[in-house]
């Protein structure tokens, strides 16, 4: 990690916001940048200068009592000592349709809520933003496949499939590691002009291999595949056409 790849990442790192792995690389560089080092503490002594407490001022006691005399003091509630039922369903002559709708609904609530909601997709989207937003898009930046396949061994149970699509207009610009879905994910990332691509990568033993299966969510598109006991997810903003282009490219040169 050079120094410059280093400094947007030094608040992350102060606040604790980094990833395992640009964390440790972090501390690595470190170890040999005394400059790098030195502002790391330097950034760390101001953020305890002004969290003292000399810098806060306490209100008046005077001021506490003048605002609490200015609220004004709510009625007090009546108890209600219907049965539970009751008071979340209201009365049970409201008719046989209505209480078995609403017994439906409170068991769909209390079975997990909206059945057709999936986080997996929210959670891949979040990753792929935050990867755009929080400067983390690629721990190691190469659009030479040879190198960044290699980058994944010994942090994975698998090394993903790694390709160079330059010549089809999808460049590879490098790969990280991150966590979706409580699996440890590898994450190609590939261009399609200003737009980008990010796949994740993890693995499925003993799945079968699924045909593609395309989604939209939050404004971004989604492509989903399995194959060869590996779980494959394309996110990007790109419109689904081209993103489909990618995905045929991809498994063509990987298979």
């Amino acid at each position: 990690m050079s120094c410059a790849e280093m400094t947007p990442l030094l608040h992350g790192m102060l606040d604790g916001e980094l990833d395992a792995a640009n964390a440790v690389q972090f501390e690595r560089h470190l170890e040999t940048c005394a400059a790098c080092a030195a502002e790391y503490r330097r950034q760390q002594a101001l953020r305890a200068a002004i969290r003292g407490p000399e810098l806060f001022h306490r209100a008046p006691e005077a001021l506490r009592q003048r605002i609490e005399a200015g609220i004004p003091v709510a009625a007090a509630r009546p108890v209600d000592r219907a049965p539970w039922w009751q008071r979340l369903f209201g009365d049970w002559r409201l008719g046989a349709g209505t209480s078995l709708a609403l017994a439906a609904s409170l068991l769909l609530f209390v079975l997990g809520g909206n059945p057709g909601t999936d986080s997996l997709p929210s959670e891949l989207v979040a990753g792929h933003i935050r990867s755009l937003q929080a400067n983390h898009l690629v721990d190691v930046p190469s659009s030479d496949q040879h190198t960044v396949k290699p980058w994944f061994n010994g942090k994975l149970d698998v090394s993903p499939p790694v390709v160079d699509l330059a010549e089809e207009h999808f460049p590879l610009a490098g790969g990280r590691l991150d966590y979706v879905d409580e699996h440890e994910a590898a994450v190609l990332v590939y261009r399609r002009n200003q737009h980008v691509i990010n796949l994740y990568v993890w693995p499925a033993p003993g799945a079968a291999d699924t045909p593609l299966q395309g989604s939209a969510h939050q404004g971004y598109n989604l492509l989903h595949w399995t194959h060869g006991e590996l779980s494959f997810w394309a996110v990007s903003e790109l419109n689904m056409a081209e993103l489909r282009e990618f995905q045929a490219l991809y498994v063509q040169k990987t298979q």
